[in-house]
């Protein structure tokens, strides 16, 4: 069975995922209809005043500091919105930066449909700021050309945002800093939003993960495809060793699966990893920043330490 929301490449890279790591990529998940699953969370989170809430205060609070040289011999300002999701994060940002300046937004994401959300969002609520948009997987050592185009002309001034937790959702974390250094420039600064681990914090994320909102939306492509996954055989774990959340599906029968030809079989009792989410220590997400890279300019945790905003900007030396 195929639901033929991936292409064939991606097909071919889930596939290999599954077979030779039993692993199901989370990054699929955004790229059916099972995007509306994340914007569900997204929502309640910030309706229970939970994780999507904390980040958004810091944020907020932040700004000043993190965006204090925005309009300083700047006639436009880029706000590049990396995993752009329903683009709500942005909504102060944008908020702060206007009328003051001129603001294009950059919605970019591995989801069209999420791209038309955030689109949607800052469109109803700034109508005339201008949006533009970018298909990109974050996984993938390119550079995107169209955003080195934008960023690079005069008078420019360049914001990119990584947040919602998006860097601890990755499988390798430094690729992606490393990618998305590569369409940066020296004065560009990147924005990022990610939770931290403490040890009161680790048994709230636990929590969190284990619902069945998020257990719809880490099984959407294994569904998709035909799996019959149960919220029975879902558990959430925290690795403290390495600081991250990990989301299990143990079968609870003989299972099967066909991707572009292939089948790929799990017998009962077999464990197969549908998503990590990883929080880090504030001292290892710092040297994460460093050894990629990295300079880091602006750096908060929040009074339940349990998220951290910081602004990075590229520079040529690691120390």
């Amino acid at each position: 069975m195929s639901s033929g929301y991936l292409n064939q490449n991606q097909e071919l890279e889930f596939l290999s995922a599954l077979d030779s790591r039993a692993v199901s990529p989370l990054k699929f998940t955004y790229i059916g209809d099972s995007y509306h699953r994340w914007i569900d969370i997204a929502k309640k989170s910030r309706e229970e005043m939970t994780i999507q809430f904390e980040e958004n205060i810091l944020k907020t609070e932040s700004l000043p500091f993190i965006l204090r040289e925005a309009a300083h011999d700047t006639d436009t300002v880029n706000v590049v919105d990396f995993g752009c999701g329903d683009g709500m994060p942005m909504i102060p940002v944008l908020e702060y930066l206007l009328p003051s300046v001129r603001v294009r937004y950059i919605a970019v994401d591995i989801s069209p449909k999420m791209i038309e959300a955030a689109k949607r969002t800052v469109s109803e609520r700034f109508p005339g700021v201008e949006i533009l948009s970018v298909l990109f997987d974050f996984e993938k050592g390119e550079v995107l050309q169209d955003i080195l185009k934008l960023t690079k002309a005069p008078r420019t001034r360049n914001y990119f945002f990584l947040l919602g937790n998006t860097l601890g959702n990755f499988d390798n974390t430094d690729k992606v800093l490393s990618n998305l250094k590569l369409s940066m420039f020296p004065n560009d600064a990147l924005v990022i939003g990610n939770q931290i681990s403490n040890s009161l914090a680790s048994q709230r994320f636990v929590e969190y993960y284990r619902t069945r909102e998020v257990f719809d939306l880490v099984s959407s492509t294994l569904t998709g495809y035909g799996m019959r996954c149960s919220f029975k055989e879902y558990s959430v774990r925290w690795n403290d060793a390495k600081k991250q959340i990990e989301m299990f599906l143990t079968m609870g029968s003989d299972k099967r699966i066909s991707l572009v030809g292939h089948d790929v079989e799990f017998e009962k009792g077999e464990e197969l990893l549908m998503a990590v989410s990883k929080k880090f220590a504030e001292e290892t997400i710092v040297q994460t920043f460093n050894d990629v890279g990295f300079r880091m300019d602006f750096f908060s945790v929040n009074k339940k330490k349990n998220v951290c905003i910081a602004s990075i900007s590229p520079t040529r030396y690691r120390s």
